[in-house]
């Protein structure tokens, strides 16, 4: 089988005529046949420039089913030397962890054929051969591991560290691109291999067919060649430390997904009937303020024209807005806002239109997601679910509650439990003072002075003792609103939208003007990034080498190309954090449930409080220390009865 290709035509010629030592000699290849076919495409320097490789898609590679003890200890014995393994399920009754079953493991590595283990078939006690190479050094390698962390975890076959996530690795290489990630598109981009996924929701509970166990085999050996392909562009790209360290956090987030949050029923009720009667006052008000015109003098027809006002309506509302003489040509919330200080009747608007959404997203919606069995809220979490590589969450989003004390207290712990809930102290200024060196925050820090305490000071012109907490609060929104480069107007919109405080435009650009003179070192950092962004740049690196690309189609924002440095990095370090626990946390009752950016939340056994926040303490101060060093790193643990206190 060992032969040099001159060009991308020897390979296709080599691998399409038929051999006479084959068992079936036109499309069907053996286990070693299918390696060396891979091997040789993938290397091949002229490999991307082939044309549509039907060829490619009758790969076939062998494999054994295993459904008994005695098969399964013999199977698994070339596993125990394996340096590598692919690793796939295939789930029987969906894909709820605590509900769907798992009916196949499927093992690949190099040089033998696809080991199926038929779950359903062997007796949980007799798999214990599977479950000792799971839990070995070998490296794991799948396509979103999550879920087969999850399914297996489980079954009581939990796989442990290394893990080569294909999936993590495909969106470290290109975050920031709009891509398809599935493993049917990753392998056609990256390989040119088609996969055949029409059986991928095929019915996996009764008797299985060759085409399905085939197509199980598959999704087992294409992993190996991904594998390597991505390790290499990740390695050319400078993108390898990224995607280890996403492959660390990898258990972390198994973990919080299966353990889930709990909600008080009964308080989350006595929440919603108290906002339900909140929007009804707000619309109340709006009414007695508001009338609608009607320059017929009867009742119209019109919806814009009846008596009483929806408040959903833009129509409705900027026509009973314009009545009243408030000089507005558009409903939308930021044309709003400059507004709501000088006419209680739009803060009033702006007020219902919140408490409507928290009533529809959360008070109605977040009971649908209590799961049957656990009793629980088990949100769907991706790890690079930002551009940024920030975690997101969805069905439902719980890093989106409200942090009001009222919302969160309805989260509660198991019996004998408690919150550990804890907080990096200003990681984005840090940060901030990390990459641009600025010296008088870098000198701050190193004082264990209170920044926000010190803008307010400069930005005031008023001595440090002398500043009090509401000009602290200013502080505050003066260094979070500008490190990310916020223009005049946005930054006036945004301290009055999500603070409260309204300010003049004049007092705004004094401001701005201020804080940039006090530190000099981020009006720098600031010019050379908006000096890459002028010169159509369309990558941007955090300082632990963490990219977001821009597609030619796409033109990168000034305030993104600001931000990723700064979040990105972040991300890293809250990361970092988690890959140390979930190993630390082994030796506790503890369990993380909850990631909100920089804030970590663990449920705690009561008689283990002073452990797990020394343990917790640990691991994300020395996180932070990694990347952030000399500038300190703070985690404030505060334990609670409640999210909400």
């Amino acid at each position: 089988m060992k032969f040099k290709p001159r060009t991308v035509g020897d390979i296709i010629k080599h691998y399409s005529t038929p051999h006479a030592d084959r068992a079936c000699p036109t499309s069907f290849y053996s286990w070693e046949e299918t390696q060396v076919m891979m091997k040789d495409i993938t290397t091949h320097n002229n490999f991307h420039n082939l044309p549509n490789n039907k060829f490619i898609s009758a790969i076939k590679p062998a494999y054994k089913l295993i459904d008994n003890a005695e098969h399964l200890k013999i199977a698994l014995k070339p596993f125990q030397q394996a340096k590598i393994i692919g690793i796939d399920c295939e789930t029987a009754l969906g894909t709820d962890p605590y509900r769907a079953k798992v009916r196949l493991v499927q093992l690949a590595i190099p040089d033998r054929p696809v080991t199926i283990v038929d779950i359903g078939a062997i007796a949980p006690a007799d798999l214990n051969p599977l479950r000792a190479l799971l839990a070995g050094n070998a490296l794991k390698i799948g396509h979103n591991l999550k879920f087969e962390l999850m399914m297996l975890t489980i079954a009581q076959l939990p796989p442990s560290l290394p893990f080569f996530d294909t999936y993590l690795a495909y969106r470290v290489l290109v975050a920031g691109l709009k891509r398809n990630f599935s493993l049917e598109s990753a392998v056609d981009r990256l390989l040119g291999i088609k996969l055949d996924k029409t059986l991928q929701t095929s019915d996996w509970s009764g008797t299985l067919t060759p085409n399905q166990l085939q197509y199980a085999a598959t999704d087992a050996a294409i992993l190996l060649p991904l594998r390597e392909t991505l390790k290499q562009k990740l390695k050319v790209s400078k993108l390898w430390e990224t995607a280890k360290l996403e492959f660390a956090c990898l258990p972390a987030v198994a973990s919080m997904e299966l353990n889930g949050m709990l909600l008080d029923r009964e308080q989350w009720k006595v929440l919603g009937d108290k906002l339900c009667q909140t929007r009804n006052l707000l619309l109340t008000q709006i009414n007695s303020q508001l009338h609608l015109p009607n320059p017929h003098q009867q009742i119209s027809l019109l919806p814009e024209f009846t008596e009483t006002i929806n408040p959903r309506s833009p129509k409705q509302v900027l026509a009973a807005l314009q009545s009243a003489g408030i000089p507005v040509n558009s409903t939308n919330t930021q044309t709003l806002i400059p507004f709501a200080g000088k006419y209680p009747v739009i803060q009033a608007l702006l007020d219902y239109r919140s408490v409507s959404t928290r009533i529809s997203t959360f008070v109605e919606g977040l009971p649908h997601h209590i799961h049957p069995v656990t009793g629980k809220i088990h949100p769907n979490w991706f790890q690079i679910g930002a551009r940024s590589g920030r975690f997101s969450c969805r069905e439902p989003n719980l890093t989106n509650i409200p942090r009001d004390g009222e919302t969160r207290q309805c989260f509660i712990t198991a019996p004998g439990c408690v919150l550990l809930k804890a907080d990096y102290s200003q990681i984005e200024l840090r940060i901030m003072a990390k990459i641009s060196g600025d010296r008088a925050m870098v000198a701050a820090y190193a004082k264990g002075e209170d920044l926000h305490k010190l803008t307010a000071s400069l930005v005031l012109d008023k001595p440090l003792s002398k500043i009090a907490s509401d000009e602290r609060q200013l502080g505050k929104i003066v260094n979070f609103g500008l490190i990310y480069g916020m223009g005049v107007n946005k930054f006036k919109h945004m301290a009055q939208s999500e603070h409260g405080v309204i300010l003049t435009r004049e007092k705004a650009s004094l401001f701005r003007k201020k804080f940039f003179n006090s530190y000099s070192g981020i009006k720098q950092f600031h010019a050379a990034v908006r000096q890459q962004w002028q010169k159509g740049i369309r990558e941007s690196r955090t300082a632990s080498g963490r990219r977001r690309l821009w597609s030619k189609e796409s033109k990168p924002l000034l305030n993104e190309m600001l931000n990723h440095p700064i979040q990105g990095l972040s991300a890293d370090i809250t990361k970092l954090a988690l890959a140390k626990l979930v190993v630390a946390l082994k030796r506790t009752g503890a369990k993380l449930i909850c990631v909100v950016h920089d804030e970590i939340l663990l449920e705690c056994p009561i008689a283990e409080i002073e452990q797990v926040k020394t343990l917790l303490h640990s691991c994300m101060v020395s996180a932070g220390d990694k990347f952030l060093s000399p500038i300190p790193c703070e985690v404030e643990i505060k334990v609670l009865a409640t999210w909400g206190g």
